[in-house]
Order: structure tokens, then C-alpha cells, then sequence
């Protein structure tokens, strides 16, 4: 028997490594997209336009940035197999899946600062807490859309030239540190809104603990891609992140949506939520001739309920959620 002839192989796992499992978690969650948003889009009726289109979008860029991640995936993998240097260089198809990522990021944000908006009390302090956010959600956006077009002029920059990582790195922290305020914020909100009533109150818990999973989840991963950006350059550990990033976006943004029916049946009775007596814009509490503060139950904006201690149920065709 002729033996084979060995020969030395070589290994790219320390550079091409990260991208094989970013790709693997992002065609998972691509899977999860899918059936998230079938179950909204199949639910969605009675949601104003503004969120049915802005969750329409959210599905199409989602796929896009897939679909140009798999495009990077093919192009390292199969027509440039084994040239290690493409590794340490941007790429224009890389740009522009990071200007999906950007938009996502920034949809989601904005959704969320929304909700903020409904839950905080009067006074300066929530005033200026949604001017921070809003702030940083833009600094994250045009920092993000900067450092797209940077690799799409200059698809063969080292990914550590200077002004990469200004934008890039500018772009990750302003997103991870508007996801931590955010969090941060609306769980102390919601906390705050008690009103005495035992099924609001759960009710609150339940948005608390959902609000608090997603942007847990949010900035483990902004964060993530932040502090491996910067702290290793080879390997570059970041891209495994930065690639799953636009699906948890996605994904909470869609799993916060899906969960309204379900929170409302649990915490206030099938009658009460069949009714259409608390949807996507809000609780509004009234005891005797007293106004509470209205707060957001959970993003649905069709309907609102006005809840006295005879537990009067009324529709609401204004919805505070353009």
C-alpha cells in the first residue's frame, strides 16, 4: 500500500475563528427572527402603522444584514480561501452590514426611549434622562454610519487604523451606554408606578423583569463588542458579537411586542384584556377624583384603560404612541 504523502496543514482558526461562530449565532437567532416576527405580523391589526412598519423594517434589514454576513462568510471561506490577510482588513461588504447594524440599533432605541417616555414621572430629572438617551442613540448612529462609509471608501484599511477605531469604538460605547441607561431607568420607572391594585402591581413586576432580561441581554453584547474591539486585536474576538448584535435587537424588540396578549391574560383576566382595555399605550389609574400618573403597560398602541377601584374598563381610541 502507497502511503499518502503528509503535508502541513494550516490553520486559520485564530484569525477566521471569530467569524465562523458569529456566523453560526447569527443564522441561529436569524432562526428566531423569523418565527418572532411571523407571530407579531400574524397578531398585528390592531397596532398603529408607525410600529407595524417600523417592525417591517426591522425584519428586512435584519435578513439584509444576514444575507451580506453570509456573503463575508463565502468570500473568506471560498474565493479567497487561505489568504490570511483579508483577515485584518475592513471590506465594503463588512461596511455596509455594519450600516443595517447602525439602523437596527437605532430603531430599537428610539422604540425604547418611547416607552421611557410614558413611564417616567413629571419633572426635569425624566426630561433630561430622555435627552441623554436620545443624545447618545444618535452619537451611536452617526458614529456607526461614519465608520460604514469609512470601510466602503477604503474596503483594504488595517481594522485598526485610527479612524476606524474612533468610530467604531465611539459608535459601541455611545449604543452600550444608551442600552445600560435605558435598562437602568425604565426598571426604576416601572418600580416606582405602583398604584395598590394586586393584578396591576404583578403586571408591573412582569414588564420590570421583561424589560430588565432584554436590556440585560443587549448589553452584554454591545458591551462585549466594545471591550474586545479594544482590548484584542489578534484574534479579533469582537466580530463574534458584533455579528449576533442586530439579531438580539431584533429579537427582544419583537419578544417585548409578542408578550402583551400574554402578560395582559395572566396578570388581568382574558375578559379584561379581550375587552381591549389595556394594549400597547397604557394604564392610567384613578382613584376617587384623583388622576395617577399614567404609565406604559406594554408597547401596543391601540388601546388604553382606565382603572378605578370598581376596576372600570374603557377604550381609548387616542393612543400615546404616535
Amino acid at each position: 500500500m502507497v502511503a499518502l504523502a503528509s503535508r502541513q496543514a494550516m490553520s486559520i482558526a485564530q484569525p477566521f475563528g471569530p467569524v465562523f461562530w458569529g456566523v453560526i449565532l447569527n443564522l441561529i437567532a436569524l432562526g428566531m427572527t423569523l418565527v418572532q416576527a411571523l407571530t407579531y405580523l400574524r397578531s398585528s391589526s390592531r397596532d398603529r402603522v408607525a410600529v407595524r412598519l417600523s417592525a417591517l423594517a426591522m425584519v428586512i434589514f435584519d435578513l439584509a444584514s444576514s444575507f451580506l454576513i453570509i456573503a463575508v462568510f463565502w468570500t473568506d471561506l471560498i474565493l479567497d480561501f487561505g489568504d490570511i490577510s483579508q483577515f485584518q482588513q475592513t471590506s465594503a461588504t463588512i461596511g455596509a452590514e455594519c450600516t443595517l447594524s447602525a439602523c437596527i440599533a437605532l430603531l430599537a432605541q428610539i422604540y425604547f426611549i418611547i416607552q421611557i417616555k410614558h413611564v417616567k414621572p413629571a419633572g426635569m430629572l425624566g426630561n433630561i434622562v430622555l435627552y441623554v438617551l436620545g443624545f447618545l442613540s444618535i452619537i451611536g448612529f452617526g458614529f456607526g454610519l461614519g465608520c460604514a462609509t469609512f470601510m466602503v471608501l477604503s474596503p483594504t484599511t488595517p481594522h485598526y487604523n485610527i479612524k476606524f477605531q474612533v468610530t467604531f469604538g465611539t459608535a459601541k460605547g455611545a449604543n452600550a451606554l444608551c442600552d445600560i441607561i435605558a435598562t437602568t431607568m425604565m426598571c426604576l420607572y416601572l418600580k416606582r408606578s405602583k398604584t395598590g391594585i394586586t393584578s396591576t402591581e404583578k403586571l408591573l413586576d412582569a414588564l420590570t423583569y421583561l424589560f430588565m432580561n432584554r436590556g440585560a441581554l443587549v448589553m452584554v453584547v454591545q458591551v462585549l463588542t466594545f471591550v474586545f474591539f479594544w482590548a484584542y486585536q489578534n484574534p479579533q474576538y469582537w466580530l463574534a458579537p458584533h455579528l449576533l448584535l442586530t439579531k438580539v435587537y431584533v429579537n427582544t424588540f419583537f419578544a417585548i411586542l409578542n408578550s402583551r396578549t400574554y402578560l395582559r391574560e395572566k396578570h388581568l383576566g382574558s375578559d379584561f384584556a379581550s375587552s381591549g382595555g389595556i394594549g400597547s399605550t397604557g394604564i392610567s389609574t384613578t382613584f376617587g377624583n384623583h388622576q395617577m400618573e399614567k404609565f406604559q403597560a406594554a408597547p401596543n398602541p391601540s388601546f388604553s384603560a382606565t382603572i378605578t377601584k370598581d376596576t372600570l374598563v374603557k377604550s381609548d381610541s387616542d393612543s400615546y404612541i404616535a
